[in-house]
């Protein structure tokens, strides 16, 4: 057993002394059971050993500055090996040639520093005067007791070195015979990270010489097109398996040029399998590409717009739907209309024009992929749509680009599209699925006439169908008086007294319940109500501080989100002095909050408007400051009183230095321009402390208060100073429950679709949610989804637990807000007795499994941080 511990010992020391610290530390964990007679065996052995491959190894201790050597080292430097000198770093580096010591001093340095390892080839200088070339292989390791201590080998590859000079040297006289070729021909060591031959063709492909490679390894990489970096280096990682490759790549010619190169890649390998060299050709094959991609602009983009064609379409399509990798898309068409008038009444030119014009533009403001694909009709496929209102907002990045007149040969030409949109998978699996459903929903919108857009219908997701619900009963609502506010409270960040607070507009529908202005909002924009529902707000607020005012409460000044088309209506300014005076307020009790969308919009009404509304003394705030495109320069030029920091900075502050950062120095900014600062969507302790270390003026957000009716609102009117509430405190589904739940440890993903509506079967896509819990009466989960406690709502829940399948319908009993795009739903299964109890059952086994277990195989449990960041 000792002789077997020994010999291994003697393995693990001999690879010490080439290979550095971690063996070292392996070898002197086995000393203590190895006989003193077989340590000096295997001391002699290595001796013999370093002598055979000319290399010698050293111990350096950094505290003490002495340095342990190897008798092969003493040999090497043309010393005596003498076993009571222990040569310092000055007595070494005297040793190494005077042009080589700055180098060994760097690499030293930093060896030091990074505690890793170097490499080093240098000269030295022996005692007989001979130089020689040594090669440094050093690692840093710190002893049990924390002092750091270098270990290396140094081997001298003099003679070596003369044959690779030699080798080189033959092998430059032999590339003369390619001189002349275009080809490229190059030959580099890998190990000694040189280059051994190029012939002059790189030089005409590259633009560099020879020297120039040579000089800067570096270079070879360098050239590449950053692009084109990552497949390069992922070709080149085939050559460590000894394979020859072949790929193309562009390159950056000295000159500035861009060209392609092809490039055919041998490479060489030692005994052990390493790679140590690549030999290789390079050729010039900018020509073959430029007449390629004419060949396919021919064959792939419209000669006319300059557009991707039908081809480009179907094939962009099909690649999209192939892509495993591919969660959803969205399919847009639209057409112009009257462009057979135009052709008829002006000429095909003028109809051509209008084409280029309406390309131009979409070349220039649809940040997706874009075609022409008929005469008149065109097609852009919006790739990772995230939420339901993504084909919305596809919808709406069409539309401006009509909404500016056409000058055509001295012609006044105004025209609108029809749009029509699909999903994928939702409402097709297939290219000619999608096709034909996209171009049903743009033959609806052309039925409708009024309507921008169009989303298929039979099959659309849960969120589209809502939209389209809310577009067609909105005007009715506003008559009907439907519409609701809710206050949310704005608190000083010092002293936590309530200051202000800001009107929210909400919806209570027929069918869906209470609906939230994100959800109604863009509708509003979309048909053009909003200017409408604004003055329906403002008289509202007007009514409502006058009636608190009447009742003895102290009332605060209340703000009102204005839509920038409100500011093209010229009766906004008169509409607010009209409500202002009938309830006999001051103007400073109303303050009103644009976007910055309406700057860079509808800048000069914005101006006038302003103007004016300052002047009657009514606040103005610029909402979601940090999300547009606002300068320094506009906040100056319009003299805001109040800057809202949008919620998306608030909330990543906790995360990210960047964002903190950045809040911090808009804060200063508003304060440096005389503007109070509110910063939005406050819902964690870490939020208000930062905010308040940075004076912040104002907080809002769940911390202290969601939006609440005017009831609730006048209950904290007459405490004054409200206190920060844990908005995680689920109040709403405590209580009592018939049946025991299991509290999973992480939630459950699922998808949720509606099966009826006010007791009629629809037919929609699905939407995900995460399940919180489970009991064999209902779950508890939470979407982004605002749905109503309705029972005339049957909804489907599905998922995978345990292995099976579960799909279960019932209706929504509870529901809490937490946050402003997220709720917390209690939902009731419909279940007969039988299936309830096998539900039971395997509840049961589960929460067995849970407690001796918390991760639960074949089951669709998500590792999420948040139920935030997953929805995000």
């Amino acid at each position: 057993m000792k002789r077997q511990q020994g010999m291994r010992a003697a393995k693990e020391y001999f690879s010490a002394a080439f290979w550095g610290k971690d063996v070292v530390k392996s070898l002197a964990e086995d000393n203590s059971d190895i006989h003193k007679t077989e340590i000096m065996k295997i001391k002699n052995n290595l001796n013999q050993a370093q002598k055979i491959a000319n290399i010698g190894s050293l111990e350096y201790d950094v505290e003490t500055d002495k340095g342990f050597w190897s008798d092969q080292l003493f040999r090497i430097f043309g010393l005596n090996p003498q076993k009571d000198l222990f040569p310092d770093y000055q007595m070494y580096l005297s040793y190494l040639h005077q042009d080589d010591r700055l180098a060994f001093e760097k690499q030293f340095n930093r060896l030091l520093k990074e505690k890793d390892s170097v490499d080093l080839v240098c000269r030295m200088i022996r005692q007989d005067g001979e130089e020689r070339y040594i090669h440094h292989r050093a690692d840093y390791f710190a002893d049990e007791d924390g002092s750091p201590k270098i270990i290396a080998t140094i081997q001298d590859i003099t003679e070596k070195r003369r044959m690779e000079e030699k080798l080189y040297e033959n092998e430059r006289k032999i590339g003369q015979i390619y001189e002349n070729l275009d080809v490229g021909i190059y030959s580099a060591d890998l190990l000694e990270r040189k280059v051994l031959h190029f012939s002059r063709g790189v030089e005409g492909i590259f633009g560099y010489t020879a020297e120039e490679f040579i000089a800067d390894f570096e270079l070879w990489n360098n050239v590449i097109h950053p692009d084109d970096v990552q497949v390069v280096e992922e070709e080149r990682a085939k050559l460590l398996n000894g394979n020859g490759i072949r790929y193309q790549y562009r390159i950056i010619h000295k000159s500035g040029e861009l060209r392609w190169v092809n490039h055919h890649s041998i490479p060489h390998l030692n005994d052990r399998g390493e790679l140590i060299r690549v030999d290789g050709f390079v050729t010039d094959i900018t020509e073959q590409k430029w007449l390629e991609k004419r060949m396919r602009r021919m064959a792939f983009y419209d000669h006319l717009t300059d557009l991707p064609n039908r081809r480009y379409f179907d094939q962009k399509l099909q690649s999209l739907i192939e892509d495993d990798a591919q969660k959803g898309f969205a399919v847009l068409f639209f057409d112009l209309e009257r462009l057979k008038q135009i052709n008829d009444t002006f000429g095909h030119s003028a109809g051509d024009e209008l084409l280029k014009r309406v390309s131009q533009r979409i070349k220039e403001r649809v940040n997706y992929f874009s075609a022409r694909i008929s005469g008149d009709q065109f097609a852009v496929i919006m790739e990772s749509i995230q939420e339901g209102e993504d084909p919305a907002r596809l919808a709406d990045s069409i539309n401006p680009i009509f909404s500016e007149t056409f000058h055509i040969n001295s012609f006044e030409l105004k025209i609108s599209p029809s749009i029509g949109i699909s999903l994928y998978p939702d409402n097709g699996s297939t290219a000619d699925e999608l096709v034909r459903n996209t171009e049903s929903s743009l033959y609806h919108a052309k039925q409708k006439g009024n309507t921008r857009f169009q989303v298929y219908h039979p099959s659309m997701d849960i969120e589209s169908y809502k939209l389209f619900t809310l577009e067609q009963d909105m005007r009715k609502a506003l008559q009907d008086d439907e519409f609701f506010l809710e206050y949310q409270p704005r608190v000083d960040t010092k002293t936590r007294r309530l200051v202000s607070a800001e009107a929210l507009l909400r919806w209570n529908h027929p069918e869906w319940g209470r609906v939230s202005p994100l959800e109604f909002i863009p509708v509003a924009e979309e048909t053009g109500l909003i200017v409408d529902i604004g003055e329906y707000v403002i008289r509202k607020v007007c009514s409502q501080i006058h009636s608190w005012r009447k009742s003895g409460l102290p009332i605060v000044p209340i703000s009102v989100n204005i839509s920038p088309l409100s500011f093209l209506k010229s009766c906004l300014v008169s509409t607010i002095k009209a409500a202002l005076d009938e309830n006999h307020l001051d103007a400073s009790l109303l303050e009103i909050e644009l976007t910055e969308s309406s700057l860079i919009n509808y800048s000069e009404n914005v101006i006038a408007v302003l103007k004016e509304l300052g002047e009657m003394g009514v606040k103005i705030a610029l909402d979601d400051f940090g999300t547009g495109y606002s300068s320094i320069t506009q906040l100056k030029k319009y003299k805001f009183d109040i800057l809202k920091i949008d919620k998306t900075f608030i909330q990543a502050m906790d995360k990210n230095a960047e964002d903190a950062i950045i809040t911090a120095n808009l804060i200063q900014l508003a304060h440096g321009l005389n503007m109070k600062v509110v910063a939005e969507g406050v819902e964690t302790f870490e939020q208000f402390y930062s905010l308040r270390k940075n004076e912040c003026d104002q907080l809002q957000g769940y911390l202290f208060s969601k939006p609440i009716p005017p009831s609730i609102f006048e209950q904290k009117l007459l405490i004054g100073i409200l206190k920060p509430q844990n908005s995680k405190e689920d109040n709403v589904f405590k209580g009592l429950r018939k049946y025991e739940r299991v509290e999973f440890p992480c939630p459950l993903e699922a998808k949720m679709t509606i099966l009826e509506l006010n007791k009629k079967p629809v037919k929609m896509g699905s939407t995900k949610i995460l399940i919180e819990d489970m009991s064999a009466g209902g779950v508890k989960f939470v979407s982004k989804m605002k749905l109503p406690v309705k029972k005339n709502i049957i909804l489907l829940i599905e998922t995978k637990l345990v292995g099976e399948f579960l799909a279960f319908t019932g209706t929504i009993v509870r529901k809490d807000e937490i946050s402003d795009t997220l709720t917390n739903y209690g939902f009731q299964f419909m279940l007969e007795e039988g299936p309830r109890a096998k539900l039971a059952e395997m509840l049961g086994g589960l929460q067995i499994q849970l407690e001796q277990n918390p991760s639960v195989p074949d089951s669709l449990f998500i590792e999420t941080a948040s139920s935030q960041l997953y929805f995000e």
